[in-house]
């Protein structure tokens, strides 16, 4: 199970989207990019984040455009599933 940390980042534009990256520890980063009201859903449904957590960082990214919250841990197949894996660059 991959321990990191969620960074949401609000993207302004005509209908605000936000940003998800999840950073390994260990290495290796994941990004998704969601509309606003899919937000909640993703983090909770698809990467399976506790609600709590979840309800805490929707909040602060709608008022403070950028949001990390570390020491999160995630199951490594709903990540592959919901979230594209960009490669270190050298």
């Amino acid at each position: 199970m991959p321990h990191g940390t969620l960074d949401i980042m609000k993207l302004n534009g005509h209908s605000p989207t936000y940003q998800i990256m999840f950073e390994e520890n260990a290495g290796g980063t994941f990004v998704a990019r969601v509309d606003e009201q899919e937000l909640l859903p993703f983090l909770h449904g698809e990467m399976r984040v506790d609600i709590p957590v979840v309800e805490n960082a929707v909040q602060l990214a709608q008022t403070r455009d950028r949001v990390r919250i570390e020491n999160v841990s995630l199951d490594e197949n709903d990540l592959h599933a919901v979230m594209d894996y960009l490669e270190a660059e050298a």
